[in-house]
């Protein structure tokens, strides 16, 4: 077997990213007016769209996207591609449901809102915390993914990895704050799309073309739609390109999604960085996608899968391990494509770093103490980013041990139990102002208990449906290596795509429900139980804001004046005593 290791070359190119992101942040501290919260936890809320845009992208287009969305094409195929187009149909709704009304409301913690429209602390707490333990998950798959892909290609240990993107995210966002978090996004992005595109356009170019790729692919099997009605199928038309839908609908409330919404100077930037990231977003997962399957057209060319020969762990290397094979004449190169991942991880990391700690203070800590100093408030923010810097660091290292599924199924598995009814909440208060709070509590705690059991379930029961990946290219063509050539029990149907043989009953069959239509599951169950309860208990009695509902929806009565103002602190100017603030008023009004 080959070695496949890294030049001082390549180390320089990572070496010198690294320190660009660390001086942004060094700088952004020495010229940044970091007295003031509101600059350092929203820099001033005086960003364009285009940076903005850009961190989303760089935020949300993490490892899970480079390195498991194209794993998922390698070892499955193209179907994928439903699901970015999906996500981006939820992503449109998303924006016009509720940008208007969050934005309008000038909170930066999205939870705010909720205790706004529902008026109840406890409501608040409980969805604050749930989302706490998501956006914490999420960061460790980020940081075990970009482990995984260290590993790969240099050799160096996932806790060494780990360790060193983690100091470097906290390092800059501590001292930086999100200004410096925003920029540095900027620059990580740009080398992420250097990147993708270098290893799709030369993987091409080395296999012969993209008429090769296009016949390898297709030879396999990866370029088949399954349009099986069968909801335990892992992959279909439907549960990929309609289910995934719901998982769009759900980023806007995200913490590091609206902290950033926050920190645009109107609405009307605000809605042009989220067209420009939902479309970049489609765009990159379309590259990853495709690098996915040149990946496999490449071993199929060289006769020799890396996975099946044992040279890998797992499908997420893949697309770092091959960069080493076409630009191993070329010094840097592969230094330049690892320091795509760790731009990738990096700007995720530092970016839900900033956003927990914003939701530290304005939802655990200013509750508690709101007549803080300003020193303490910027040394209570600045403590957090540092401590879940920490708790992050220590569970990736354990996520980065777990090889039996990819990191792209991992997430959304166990991230589909938080945000599901936690999404489906807001939808629940913008959309029908008769919702009572009672009704929300109950909704949100069986939709968060179904998926909890159904997730669990299918984690740790033997009987469940497993999906084998398509064929791996040929091994012949390996040398000094010792094979691994499993034969799942398969059967070919007349689309010439491998399906399992599955004879499961029972809670088997429940259990081995797709992991795509999790998110569906807990969107859909708050949604009917929180309208049905409230409708069967007598709806909403109290006065609702209206800044708190979509106005196109429902038209309201006036609402007392002094209901619901503790929390959010929207524009005098949007005040409306006639409960009919159309979109026109509400964007003049935020706009500064």
């Amino acid at each position: 077997m080959e070695s496949h290791t890294f030049g001082k070359w390549d180390y320089t190119v990572f070496g010198v990213m690294v320190a660009v992101s660390v001086s942004i942040g060094i700088y952004h501290a020495i010229v940044g007016r970091h007295g003031k919260l509101d600059e350092y936890l929203l820099a001033g809320r005086s960003m364009t769209f285009f940076p903005v845009a850009l961190s989303l992208i760089a935020t949300f287009t993490s490892t899970i996207t480079m390195l498991g969305v194209s794993a998922e094409a390698y070892s499955h195929g193209i179907m994928w591609i439903l699901s970015e187009i999906a996500f981006s149909t939820g992503q449109l709704l998303e924006m016009f449901l509720l940008l208007t009304v969050l934005k309008r409301l000038n909170i930066s913690s999205p939870f705010q809102y909720l205790e706004g429209r529902f008026q109840s602390k406890a409501l608040r707490l409980i969805a604050t915390s749930a989302s706490c333990v998501q956006t914490f998950f999420y960061m460790c798959i980020v940081l075990a993914g970009q482990g995984l892909a260290l590993g790969a290609v240099t050799g160096i240990s996932t806790t060494w990895s780990v360790l060193v993107t983690s100091v470097a995210a906290v390092l800059y966002t501590a001292v930086g704050g999100l200004r410096a978090v925003i920029w540095t996004d900027v620059i990580q992005y740009i080398l992420m799309i250097i990147g993708v595109l270098t290893v799709a356009v030369k993987g091409t170019l080395d296999v012969g073309g993209l008429h090769t790729v296009h016949d390898s692919v297709a030879n396999s099997g990866r370029l088949t739609f399954i349009f099986d009605i069968d909801p335990t199928i892992r992959h279909t038309v439907w549960n990929v390109g309609l289910a995934r839908v719901f998982a769009g609908m759900g980023w806007l409330v995200q913490p590091a999604f609206i902290q950033r919404i926050a920190s645009t100077k109107s609405l009307k930037h605000a809605r042009w960085a989220m067209l420009l990231w939902l479309t970049c977003s489609l765009v990159f997962g379309s590259l990853t996608i495709f690098s996915g399957l040149v990946a496999f057209s490449y071993y199929d060319y060289k006769r020799c899968d890396p996975i099946a020969s044992n040279q890998i762990d797992s499908p997420d290397q893949i697309l770092p391990f091959m960069i080493i094979d076409i630009f191993r004449n070329l010094p840097g190169m592969p230094g330049l494509f690892l320091a795509a991942i760790f731009s990738a991880s990096l700007s995720s990391l530092s970016s839900g770093l900033s956003a927990l700690s914003n939701i530290t203070w304005e939802d655990f800590v200013k509750p508690q103490c709101p007549s803080m100093s300003e020193f303490k408030q910027m040394a209570v923010v600045k403590l957090a980013v540092v401590a879940w810097g920490v708790l992050i660091c220590c569970l990736a290292t354990y996520v980065a041990s777990i090889k039996s599924i990819t990191i792209l199924q991992i997430y959304f598995s166990a991230s589909s139990i938080i945000s599901g009814p936690t999404s489906s909440l807001f939808y629940l208060g913008v959309l029908f102002p008769f919702v009572n709070t009672r009704s929300a509590i109950a909704a949100l705690l069986v939709g968060l208990s179904f998926l909890t059991w159904l997730v669990v379930g299918a984690s740790v029961s033997p009987g469940v449906r497993q999906s084998p990946p398509l064929p791996s290219a040929p091994t012949d063509h390996c040398l000094n290596v010792n094979l691994t050539l499993p034969q799942p029990m398969t059967i070919l149907n007349s689309t010439n795509h491998t399906q399992e043989i599955f004879t499961g009953s029972g809670l088997d069959n429940f259990y081995s429900l797709s992991y795509t239509l999790y998110q569906c599951f807990g969107f859909l169950i708050v949604q009917v139980l929180g309208v049905t309860v409230s409708l069967a208990t007598g709806g909403n009695k109290a006065n609702i804001n209206p800044l708190y509902v979509r106005q196109y929806f429902w038209r309201q009565k006036p609402a007392n004046e002094h209901v619901m103002r503790s929390l959010s602190t929207p524009d005098t100017d949007m005040e409306d005593p006639t409960g009919l603030l159309d979109e026109q008023q509400a964007e003049s009004s935020i706009t500064s």
